[in-house]
C-alpha cells in the first residue's frame, strides 16, 4: 500500500509553548500511527518569543508513544500582533508574515506531499490554501475557531473569494461550528465534515482517586469541583469561584495558566499541569465544572468525560455533541446562582455523580482520537481523490 505523504501547518507545540495547540499534535500523531507519513511546518514568532526563539530547532523530530516520527520545521517569522489602527488591523500583517514563512520552508523542504491541513482558518488555514495551490495538492481546512466573528472577521476580516479558491475540503470540529460555517455562505460548495475534537484514551481514562489526591498533594476529605482551561473571562474560571464561596464544603481546584489565577480559601489548587499529568487531575477532583462562554469543540470536555468525571458546563450549542442529561448537567455559564445551585445538587446527589460519571465513560469512547483520525483521513482520501 502506497504511503501518504501529508503535510501539516498551523500552530503546534514546540520547546518554548509545549502545549501550543497540543489537540492539533494529537491528531497528527495519530495519523502518524496509521501510517502515514507526516510533515509539520508550524512558524514561530520572533516577536513574542526574543531570545527564547534559540531554544527552537528549525528541524526536528517528534516521535509517537508507538515510535512513529513526525518531521517539524520551526521557521521565525515577524508577528505585527493583532493591534487596530483606523480601519486597518495589523492581523492581516501578521498573517500574510506567517503564511510566507510556511511558503518559503515548503520550497525548501522540497518533497512530494499528498495534501495539505491547515489548522485553523487563520495561523493554518489560509496557508494551507496558499501551499495546495503552489504544490498542485489537495488542502484541507480544521474550522476550529470557537467563533468566526470575533476570532476573524472583526480583526482579519472575511477572507477573499481568491484566498479560498481550491479548498478541497472542511473539518468542523463540532455541530454548531458545521451551521455557522453554512450559515456564513463563505465555503458553498467545499464538503465539510464535521469531527469533534477528541482524546487518546490510552492517556485520559479512569484511575483510583485516593491516589492521584496524594500525588497532587490534594486534601482526601473535601468535595472538590475542578477546572482545566485557561484563566480568562471566557472560560468563567472567576465565576466558577464565585459559586464555590457561596458553598458550604466545596472547594475549588483549577489547573490552568493566566495573568489572573483564581486566588482564596476555598482554592485547594491552582498552577499549570503537564498534558500527561491533565488525566490525574481529572481523576482527583469530584465534579468538573467549566462555565465557557464560547468553544469550538472544548478538549478539556472530552479528557473529563474520559476520565469519569460527572460535568457541568454550558448549555449552549457548542456543547450539544458531547453533553446531554445523561453526562452533565447544562447551565448558562454567565449566571453564578445556575454554577452554584448545580454544584450543590451534584453535592447532594451522590448517585446522580456517579450515573453521570458511568455515562460519561461510556460516551467517551465515541471521542477517541484514533477513530477521529480515521474518519478525517477517510474524508480527505474520498475528496482529495487520494
Amino acid at each position: 500500500m502506497k504511503t501518504i505523504n501529508a503535510l501539516f501547518v498551523g500552530m503546534y507545540p514546540n520547546a518554548v509553548s509545549p502545549y501550543r495547540n497540543v489537540f492539533f499534535q494529537n491528531l497528527i500523531f495519530a495519523m502518524a500511527d496509521m501510517g502515514v507519513d507526516c510533515t509539520v511546518v508550524s512558524p514561530v514568532p520572533l516577536t513574542k518569543y526574543g531570545l527564547s526563539i534559540k531554544n527552537i530547532d528549525y528541524k526536528t523530530i517528534h516521535r509517537t508513544a508507538n515510535g512513529a516520527e513526525v518531521t517539524v520545521y520551526y521557521p521565525w517569522y515577524i508577528s505585527a500582533s493583532s493591534k487596530q489602527i483606523g480601519s486597518f488591523n495589523t492581523e492581516k500583517l501578521s498573517e500574510k508574515w506567517f503564511e510566507d514563512s510556511i511558503m518559503k520552508t515548503v520550497r525548501k523542504i522540497n518533497k512530494k506531499f499528498d495534501f495539505v491541513y491547515g489548522h485553523f482558518f487563520l495561523y493554518g488555514g489560509l496557508a494551507a490554501i496558499r501551499v495546495g495551490k503552489y504544490l498542485g495538492i489537495p488542502s484541507f481546512i480544521a474550522y476550529g475557531e470557537c467563533d468566526f466573528e470575533t476570532q476573524v472577521r472583526q480583526t482579519y476580516g472575511y477572507p477573499q473569494e481568491e484566498q479560498l479558491t481550491g479548498l478541497t475540503g472542511i473539518i468542523s470540529v463540532s455541530s454548531k461550528n458545521t451551521k455557522e460555517l453554512n450559515d456564513l455562505g463563505i465555503v458553498k460548495g467545499v464538503p465539510i465534515i464535521t469531527a469533534p475534537n477528541s482524546t487518546d484514551l490510552k492517556l485520559f481514562y479512569k484511575k483510583n482517586k485516593s491516589e492521584c489526591r496524594n500525588k497532587l498533594g490534594l486534601p482526601q476529605d473535601k468535595f472538590i469541583v475542578g477546572f482545566v482551561g485557561g484563566f480568562i473571562e471566557r472560560k468563567g474560571d472567576k465565576r466558577l469561584l464565585e459559586a464555590i464561596n457561596q458553598i458550604d464544603g466545596a472547594y475549588g481546584a483549577f489547573a490552568g495558566r493566566g495573568d489572573n489565577p483564581p486566588t482564596g480559601e476555598k482554592v485547594v489548587f491552582c498552577k499549570a499541569l503537564e498534558h500527561e499529568i491533565v488525566s490525574d487531575f481529572l481523576n482527583a477532583i469530584d465534579v468538573f465544572c467549566l462555565p465557557t462562554l464560547s468553544e469550538g469543540s472544548c478538549n478539556a470536555i472530552v479528557e473529563a468525560m474520559a476520565c469519569g468525571c460527572p460535568i457541568i458546563s454550558s448549555s449552549l450549542p457548542f456543547n450539544d455533541d458531547a453533553l446531554d442529561e445523561s453526562n452533565s448537567l447544562r447551565i448558562d455559564p454567565t449566571s453564578v446562582d445556575e454554577i452554584k445551585n448545580a454544584i450543590e445538587f451534584l453535592m447532594d446527589s451522590p448517585q446522580l455523580c456517579e450515573k453521570l460519571s458511568l455515562k460519561s465513560l461510556e460516551k467517551a469512547q465515541e471521542f477517541e482520537i484514533g477513530q477521529r483520525a480515521n474518519r478525517i483521513l477517510s474524508f480527505i482520501k474520498e475528496h482529495g481523490k487520494l
